[in-house]
């Protein structure tokens, strides 16, 4: 059984045991359970977070407890923050800090500031993200979610909190207010893979990350592959990273007889992980083998990465300006809206 806990009032000379005013965090001690998960259900948000169980011992403990909400206080938060999060999966990902410029650039005129949460590319980091954002610390949010669909993201537009999703292709999503800025991902990686067959190569591999935007440049790579009538080389390794491309391309150096002549990787930071192990083989490149990359990431053209060039600036800046759209007086409404930017081949050394 829950108890409450006392504090002591003054007056008259002397001292006057009363009960105190149960909180959120008295809540979260008798329940055993974190403050963030009283808040979400007190605050009567649907979450994937919270267990229905969870959510059950949470309300009774709050009842035994005398639990009565705070409304000044609960006035006091829903008064804009003036801040956009800005949620990513790696945070040391050289594609974002272009990304968090062109936010930044349109969200500061605005009166916003910035806020960056770094999901570290998980399911529960990007569930702590809707968590937290659910507990109002955003008046608005630009997002790459690699796991999470729109259905769970619709709890956010139905809170009223603007979301634009980065990197992510998608119908407008009925009436939710879910934006979406992006390339075409599978066209970039087509076009790629069209320039490195009319390089002569026949045997190309891709190495991919098993999530995030990677799938749909897969896709784009793979039609291209199957129309030359060539077979695609899927090497598959767990995240975007340096350390992912040099172990994928270790496998593929490992082979015998059917080496690829040409690798493309899913991401730059891949494709230097790639270019790292093969020159550590002793393989020249390109005459050895052929190396391209998807971002363009400042390092890509001093080391002469041959990649498919993001405009990362103008995803961030457009990203805000939707924000800032729809949050002032008599701006957009929703269904959410779909904008496509262009991609550009970056032509360099390495292919």
């Amino acid at each position: 059984m829950a108890t409450s806990t006392t504090r002591t009032k003054r007056g008259k000379g002397r001292d006057k045991q009363a009960p105190a005013r149960p909180t959120q965090k008295d809540i979260a001690l008798a329940a055993g359970v974190s403050q963030a998960a009283v808040s979400l259900v007190l605050n009567k948000t649907e979450t994937p977070s919270v267990p229905p169980a969870t959510r059950t011992r949470i309300l009774q403990v709050a009842q035994e407890l005398g639990y009565q909400p705070n409304h000044p206080a609960r006035m006091l938060r829903s008064a804009r923050t003036m801040t956009f999060a800005c949620v990513i999966p790696d945070i040391t990902n050289p594609f974002y800090p272009g990304l968090v410029r062109g936010l930044q650039t349109v969200a500061a005129p605005a009166g916003y500031d910035v806020l960056i949460f770094d999901t570290d590319g998980r399911p529960e980091g990007e569930a702590r993200a809707i968590d937290w954002l659910l507990q109002g610390r955003a008046d608005g949010v630009v997002a790459t979610f690699f796991h999470l669909r729109a259905p769970q993201l619709a709890v956010l537009a139905r809170k009223g909190i603007p979301l634009v999703r980065l990197e992510s292709q998608h119908k407008p999503d009925g009436p939710l207010a879910i934006d979406s800025v992006y390339i075409d991902n599978a066209e970039a990686a087509a076009e790629m893979t069209r320039l490195l067959i009319a390089r002569g190569h026949r045997r190309i591999a891709m190495i991919q990350a098993e999530f995030g935007p990677s799938q749909r440049r897969a896709q784009g790579y793979g039609a291209v592959m199957r129309e030359a009538g060539l077979a695609p080389d899927f090497i598959t390794d767990s995240a975007y990273s340096e350390e992912s491309g040099a172990r994928a391309m270790k496998r593929l150096l490992e082979r015998k007889g059917d080496r690829p002549t040409a690798v493309f990787g899913a991401s730059d930071v891949l494709a230097l992980g790639a270019m790292e192990a093969a020159r550590a083989a002793g393989l020249s490149i390109p005459s050895d083998i052929a190396i391209a990359g998807f971002d363009d990431i400042p390092v890509a053209k001093l080391l002469g990465l041959t990649t498919v060039r993001q405009p990362e600036f103008d995803l961030g800046a457009l990203a805000a300006e939707t924000l800032v759209k729809r949050l002032q007086p008599g701006g957009l409404v929703a269904p959410g809206r779909s904008h496509e930017l262009k991609f550009e081949i970056m032509k360099r050394s390495s292919v």
